[in-house]
């Protein structure tokens, strides 16, 4: 196991019901953590690679296996993708009979890295550069960020430990953003849909969350669309899950349970249609990341 390095936890801020999470005047935040993947590979200091079948099983009834392999995981370092100095890409393939370790079947494979044991860290605000697949607009694609916290290990499991969802992608005209606890998960009532009006979900966005001791807001661009309070939560007796510290995770789901919510498809894949089947085959579906940044 790598050596943990957790990083300290912000100040608590005071909450107010229409005021920022962190206040005009407060002291500046710091960067504690940054990758614009402009190396020639993944930088396995800061990232693990996930894999299916290993220590990890297929959840949601999503259709891939995530591999390692530099198929579904790259650096590509073209200006024309937009990046500022290369671009991270998760890119599913549809390899049909893909066997994982224990010996399960799927007809995809893809990617997903977390920072688990290497970068946790406790309330503060942070912050990813996205590029969504397909012109945002593949029905059952799932990409995704998020984080979890680091005790789901030991002796905390999900959703004891609390997840937190910055951007969560299906293939429709909008993103969205959510909380999972110990009495919300799932088709938790914490969770919102933020829609591109003005923009196009297809473009280059910066998706963020602002973490306090007394509570989170979701933005896009600098503009904030969600926010949960612990007051909100503990008013229904429900447990506030989030004042321990969280890991990163970025992956490229393809299909499942979210998905088929949205879109009642069961064929040929579940939560995954044909048409969206067809773009992966052809190998031009990619989610793509610029940077990742923790500041507190």
């Amino acid at each position: 196991m790598a050596p943990r390095r957790l990083l300290a936890a912000g100040a608590a801020l005071a909450l107010l019901a229409s005021a920022p999470l962190f206040e005009a005047g407060a002291a500046p935040r710091a960067e504690v953590f940054f990758d614009d993947f402009s190396g020639a590979e993944l930088d396995r200091s800061k990232w693990t690679v996930e894999v299916t079948g290993e220590n990890f099983g297929t959840v949601n009834q999503e259709q891939q296996a995530y591999i390692d392999s530099p198929e579904t995981i790259y650096l590509d370092q073209d200006p024309s993708t937009g990046a500022s100095n290369g671009a991270l890409v998760l890119h599913p393939r549809f390899q049909p009979g893909h066997q994982a370790p224990d010996g399960q079947t799927y007809d995809f494979v893809s990617g997903r890295i977390k920072t688990q044991d290497k970068v946790e860290f406790t309330y503060g605000s942070y912050a990813a550069r996205l590029k969504l697949p397909e012109g945002a607009t593949a029905s059952g694609l799932w990409p995704a960020w998020w984080s979890l916290g680091a005790n789901i290990d030991a002796g905390k499991p999900w959703p004891e430990c609390g997840e937190i969802d910055i951007m969560e992608h299906v293939g429709e005209p909008w993103t969205s953003s959510a909380l999972h606890g110990p009495e919300y998960h799932g088709d938790t009532p914490f969770t919102k849909r933020q829609n591109f009006e003005g923009k196009d979900p297809a473009d280059w966005h910066v998706y963020k969350v602002d973490w306090t001791p007394d509570g989170l807001a979701f933005f896009v661009d600098d503009v904030e669309t969600y926010r949960v309070t612990k007051q909100e939560i503990q008013s229904k007796g429900w447990t506030w899950a989030y004042d321990d510290p969280q890991f990163l995770i970025l992956n490229f789901a393809l299909g499942g349970g979210y998905p088929n919510g949205v879109n009642g498809v069961t064929e040929p894949y579940f939560g995954l249609p044909q048409s969206t089947v067809d773009k992966v085959a052809a190998g031009n579906v990619r989610y793509l990341v610029d940077w990742v940044r923790v500041e507190q």
